[in-house]
């Protein structure tokens, strides 16, 4: 009850006034039975608030039984099937290509980035491989000793992701994207190492790094540099047995991002320009008419039939791990072979404004010794709706999904004769992952907290909650090399022989790379078009050092001038510039 008998005597702690106050305030906020708004005025009439006869349906007794009319037809330029980042993106960037295109974009949940693109469904890193040890694989001395890393991977993820920033540079001035402290925040990325072997590891890193323009800017921290440790991160060091030797580099040109609302801002631009986005609708199939155009079958739940078929020339499936089965649903030979390995988990949660105040960063560690790549866990700073808070895991687990809000029966409906092979040789050539994701699955809350202790020490159990993260649906694929079943760690942009249908497989670094991967979805299924050479000084524009003539997010002829310039432009505009 809001109010008591008691509430209305006077005591010490309750005025007197609450006696006067309280009979008035039971009647305004109740109601007997002779008010006039529970007078029915009358016996019910009619259904609902209609009372005349419902029309007959055009077309007869049975359109009228089986949902009232045909099913809808439309045709538009292109649809986007998805409406996470990589569809915001190629839609938004192809909408200010091509203002006059039709455009329509189909999701089935309630909003736009919520699978994979929300905030707590992936670790909202800025992927510029400053601090990330799976894109530096080792280089061994015949007696076993680390010689070096390779720097390759690590150059092509910083190099997209700079074309990402470009982007988003134009976007913000543009004024296509809101403010930027919404959706992305400067956030030192800090390399850890613990004990001796990682320690090794992680100067080897630094010294093959450094001297390429793009980490030219990462510091080191040696083992001895207690102090300067503790101000690069001091949680990492508070508690920490004082005879375990630590090593540590940093970059402070890294991000985190809320991909959620980057998504979201990125959608709504795409409308204000003309685009259509149509939520709560499920694309049911997928296939190629004679006409060559692409019929996209959707149903909803309407008045209607909740049926349509809508007619485009170029569909992008940009659905997660539902774009293998949309693929598989189109029917183009490209896909064949391709299957989806699902991985899930839970990330570990702190709330506490006293400890996440001390960690405004993001910490990388390898994994445990034979681990796979995936497994690498780090500790991130994170903002999330304008929620601060730290992200420990990820914590790994099984699932036959292929999104959060999949079905049970995904994975099985992705089995195909012609990917049978690959899926058994890529999981037996892969038996440490299962194991790994096993341990984790019976891993005890205890046992969680002393994952997190490792690179937290003083880490307190009350501080920490356990919530689902998202659905990644690595690739597996022949390997080009021996034909064998692989599993591929990334993204895969899958294109149709003509260039009229395009999908994008797989998971990290997606979302940081989503226009590296927009921009080689234009190049692949564009790129012998008329249209394309009318879009090339508009996509200059867009990421200025883009080059028609070199793979998208290629920056290799870029000078270490023109780099700086990138980090400082992008870092002014998207306020992002190290503090």
């Amino acid at each position: 009850q809001a109010f008591s008998s008691s509430a209305c005597i006077p005591s010490s702690r309750a005025p007197l006034s609450c006696n006067m106050a309280a009979p008035s305030l039971e009647k305004r906020l109740s109601a007997a039975a002779d008010d006039s708004i529970n007078q029915l005025g009358g016996s019910f009439r009619g259904s609902s608030m209609r009372v005349e006869k419902s029309k007959p349906a055009p077309g007869g007794w049975c359109q009228g039984i089986c949902g009232g009319v045909p099913p809808k037809e439309r045709e538009v330029d292109v649809i986007l099937i998805g409406a996470g980042v990589m569809s915001a993106t190629v839609g938004l960037m192809l909408k200010e290509l091509e203002p006059n295109w039709k455009m329509m974009m189909f999701e089935r949940l309630g909003a736009p980035g919520e699978e994979s693109s929300n905030g707590f469904n992936n670790a909202g890193t800025g992927h510029a491989g400053f601090m990330e040890p799976n894109y530096t694989k080792e280089v061994k001395n015949s007696d076993g000793s680390l010689k070096t890393v390779t720097t390759d991977k690590v150059e092509h993820v910083c190099e997209q992701f700079l074309s990402s920033r470009q982007y988003w540079d134009y976007l913000t001035k543009t004024g296509k994207l809101p403010k930027p402290d919404t959706w992305i925040h400067q956030t030192n990325h800090i390399a850890l190492g613990v004990g001796k072997d990682q320690v090794e590891f992680i100067k080897k890193r630094y010294e093959a790094m450094k001297s390429h323009p793009l980490f030219s800017s990462m510091e080191i921290c040696l083992p001895e540099e207690k102090e300067k440790a503790k101000q690069w991160a001091p949680l990492i060091v508070k508690g920490r047995d004082p005879t375990e030797p630590i090593c540590m580099t940093k970059v402070s040109h890294g991000t985190d991002v809320d991909y959620g609302a980057l998504t979201k801002a990125k959608i709504t631009a795409f409308q204000e320009l003309g685009g259509d986005l149509r939520l709560h609708t499920e694309v049911t199939d997928l296939k190629k008419n004679k006409d060559g155009k692409w019929v996209v079958t959707t149903k909803v739940n309407g008045a209607g039939s909740g049926w349509a078929y809508n007619k485009a020339k170029f569909v992008f499936v940009g659905a997660g791990g539902w774009a293998l089965l949309m693929l598989q649903k189109a029917g183009i030979p490209e896909v064949n072979g391709y299957m989806a390995l699902p991985v899930t988990g839970d990330w570990a949660i702190c709330q506490n404004p006293e400890v996440v105040s001390q960690h405004k960063v993001k910490v990388y560690a390898p994994g445990a010794p034979g681990a796979p790549p995936m497994s690498m866990p780090h500790l991130d700073y994170r903002t999330i709706g304008g929620k601060e808070v730290l992200l420990f895991g990820p914590f790994g687990s099984m699932t036959m999904k292929f999104l959060r809000y999949g079905s049970v029966t995904d994975a099985f409906k992705a089995l195909k004769p012609h990917n049978l092979l690959p899926t058994a040789g890529a999981l037996s050539r892969n038996l440490s992952l299962a194991v790994m994701l096993m341990k984790d699955v019976f891993k005890s809350a205890m046992g969680k907290l002393q994952d997190i202790r490792h690179y937290y020490p003083e880490a307190d159990p009350d501080d920490w909650v356990f919530i689902p993260a998202g659905v990644r649906a690595q690739i597996i694929k022949k390997d080009p090399k021996t034909g064998k079943g692989m599993l591929q760690f990334g993204t895969e942009v899958v294109t149709g022989a003509n260039g009229t249908i395009c999908g994008l497989l797989g998971a990290s670094p997606g979302a940081s790379t989503c226009v590296s991967i927009a921009l080689d979805v234009i190049e692949k299924c564009f790129g012998s078009s008329p249209e394309f050479k009318k879009w090339s000084p508009k996509l200059k524009e867009m990421i200025p050092s883009w080059s028609p003539d070199v793979a998208a997010g290629d920056m290799k002829k870029v000078t270490p001038d023109v780099v700086n310039n990138i980090y400082k432009t992008t870092g002014a505009t998207l306020k992002i510039t190290p503090k």
